[in-house]
This record gives C-alpha cells, structure tokens and sequence, in this order.
C-alpha cells in the first residue's frame, strides 16, 4: 500500500459543472505525496464519471482514489469516511467546487513540519457566484500559538474575523484520530461542531495570512440551501441539535479562560437561527412552536457559572 505525506479529502455530491476544475486545483499541486481521496455520495449527475476520467488520463491520476457510498449520506457522514479512509499523515479538506492555489499544500505543509503543529490554517477569499459581490478575502495574522488553549481563545474571542472552518487547514490525521473528532450528521453546521471541538483540542497551531483558498459561492450549494420555498420541521431540528451538542460540550470546558467567548458565539449563532426561524415560519412545515424557541436559546452554563465569567474574561 502506497505510504502519503497528505490526503485530500474531497466529498462529491453534484458538482458536475465545477469538479473538473476542482480537481485540476488539486492534481496541480506542487506538492508530491498526495492522495486524492475522492468520495461519491449519489448525486448521479455524472460528478464522478468526471473524476474517473481523470483518474485514467491526468499524470498524477494513480493517486486518485475513489470510494462510493452505498447511497446518499450527507456531507457529514462522508467527511467521516474520509477521516476514516485516508492514508496520508495530514488531511486537508476540498469542497467539490472550490479551488485552491498550486502551492497551498506546499506551504501549509512546510509550516506544519517548522513548528510541528497540530493544525495550519491558511487565509481565504469568498467569491460570489450567485448575487455577483464583489470578492471578500479573509485574512489571518501571521501567528504561531504554540501553549495550549491559545488557539481556543483566539478563534472564539474573534469568531467573526477568523472564520472558523473545516476547509483551508491542514489537520494532523493523528491528531484527529487520538481525540475521536467526527462530524455530526446534520444538513447544515456539521463542520461547525468539527471546528468548534478541534479547537478545543489543539496544543499548537499556525496561522498564515497568504490566500490559499478560494471559497466559490453558487447557485444551488448547501450554502443557500435554506433559500427553498418549503423547509421541514425535521431538519430545522437536526440542525439545532447540532448547537445542542456543543452547548452540552461546554460542561466539561466551564473552567477554560475562553468559555464567556465560546458560549457568547453559541448563544448568537442560536440568535440568528430563531431569526431565521420566524422569517420563514410561513414556510416550515409543521409549525415550530414558541415554546421550542425559547429551547432553542437554551444558554451552555447555569447561572452560578456565568457569574463567574468576569474573573476569565481576557482583554
């Protein structure tokens, strides 16, 4: 069995229209030891008859390796096939219709050997397919955090800025493995439980300021997924678990410096979900009622933990 430094983890799901270029971004690297993990989850579209045929005519097609779930699972459970399956000693996750520079395992990688951190994080712009704005980019310092939980503060004391996200790092597979991280099984969030806990987790980690990721936002992706003219009651509920899951998850950290800043991002993220909620309650279906909104604002901590938070606030 062929040995890899990295996998690229790359669940597909219809992207028919954008995975050749996709993959191109990926099969051009200039970094040599890759495999291309390549995971079909039934879209049936033909996604996968264009990757097969690059696995049979690019140079570097040896080293795509294809699996097929037995029928649709959902991006979250294919992400753990992936964690699963993958052979390199670092995993970096591809969007099927996302691009990345030719350089950005090379230079990932590079810092990861330097510092032997856990996690790299490179910077990103956003490129708007769908309303045409202009490109965002979202640029991180040049940091190093080498002592426990300092990555922790710095990603929930600057949620907004950093963007947490499971695509555009480069994780130790190691690392994942000995801490059990798995992705929850949910429409929308499930990278967001991923990223939330992994941080959590991380010892040392760098930041880097260069784009390496090009986060392509188009018609029809999961991203606007919740733009349908009917939702069901059922999803909606699945996804609040998801934010469920970490709150329950903040028991164990409530002694962490960063903990007011982590259940203040869970507590706004359950903000703009009611939000959403009343705005199209005329479309999900069966009714949600008042009672499981307030539920859903459940705060992390009991009150006499809360009161606490002062003393851990960092400046």
């Amino acid at each position: 069995m062929k040995e890899f430094e990295v996998t690229i983890g790359i669940p597909v799901y219809r992207a028919v229209d954008y995975i050749e270029q996709t993959m191109l971004s990926a099969l051009n690297q200039t970094f040599p030891s890759i495999e291309f993990l390549v995971i079909d989850d039934c879209g049936n579209d033909g996604t996968i008859t264009i990757v097969e045929h690059l696995q049979r005519i690019h140079p570097r097609g040896a080293d795509i390796r294809i699996l097929y779930n037995e029928r649709n699972m959902g991006v979250g459970v294919t992400r753990n096939r992936i964690l699963d399956e993958a052979r390199g000693h670092y995993l970096y996750f591809l969007d099927s219709d996302d691009l990345i520079e030719p350089d950005t395992i090379q230079l990932l990688m590079s810092n990861a050997k330097e510092f032997q951190a856990e996690v790299v994080y490179g910077s990103l712009d956003r490129i708007d397919k769908v309303n045409f704005l202009p490109t965002k980019s979202f640029i991180l310092p040049e940091v190093q955090f080498l002592l426990g939980d300092e990555m922790a503060t710095f990603a929930f004391k600057n949620y907004n800025s950093f963007q947490i996200s499971v695509c555009n790092c480069m994780m130790d597979l190691d690392f994942l493995r000995y801490h059990q991280l798995r992705f929850v099984d949910s429409v929308f969030w499930e990278d967001l439980a991923f990223t939330y806990e992994m941080v959590t987790k991380i010892n040392r980690a760098i930041l880097l300021s260069v784009v390496t990721y090009h986060y392509i936002c188009r018609p029809g992706s999961l991203s606007h997924y919740q733009d349908r003219e009917q939702l069901r009651k059922s999803e909606i509920l699945k996804n609040i678990s998801t934010l469920d899951y970490l709150k329950e998850k903040c028991k164990s950290l409530k002694d962490k410096v960063y903990i007011p800043y982590l259940c203040y991002n869970l507590e706004m993220n359950s903000f703009y979900c009611v939000c959403h909620v009343i705005k199209k309650a005329h479309s999900i279906f069966p009714q949600i009622e008042g009672m499981e909104l307030r539920l859903f604002m459940r705060y992390p901590l009991p009150f006499m933990d809360v009161i606490q938070f002062r003393e851990k606030r960092v400046l």
